[in-house]
C-alpha cells in the first residue's frame, strides 16, 4: 500500500509540473520579448482647422433654425375652470 501512495504522488506532481508549464505558455504567447520592441512614434497633428462640413452626421439641430411663418402655433393648455361655492 506504501507503494502506490509513493507513485501516487509522483503523478500529482507531474501533473502539477505539466499544468503549470501550460499555463505559463498560454501567457506568454501574446508577449513580444523586448528586445525586438520598436519605440512607438507619436501620432502626427494638424495644425490646420477642420473642415466645416466634413460628412458628419449630426443628430443636434442647427443653431440657427429659421422660423417657418406658415407653421401653426401651438394652442396654449386650458385653464382649469373655478370650483364654484
Amino acid at each position: 500500500m506504501a507503494e502506490q501512495n509513493k507513485s501516487n504522488i509522483w503523478i500529482i506532481a507531474g501533473v502539477v509540473v505539466v499544468v503549470l508549464v501550460v499555463i505559463y505558455w498560454f501567457m506568454s504567447s501574446g508577449t513580444e520579448p523586448a528586445a525586438t520592441t520598436e519605440p512607438a512614434t507619436p501620432p502626427v497633428v494638424s495644425s490646420e482647422p477642420a473642415p466645416t462640413d466634413d460628412g458628419a452626421v449630426s443628430v443636434e439641430p442647427p443653431a440657427t433654425a429659421p422660423a417657418d411663418p406658415a407653421a401653426p402655433v401651438p394652442a396654449e393648455p386650458a385653464q382649469p375652470a373655478a370650483p364654484a361655492n
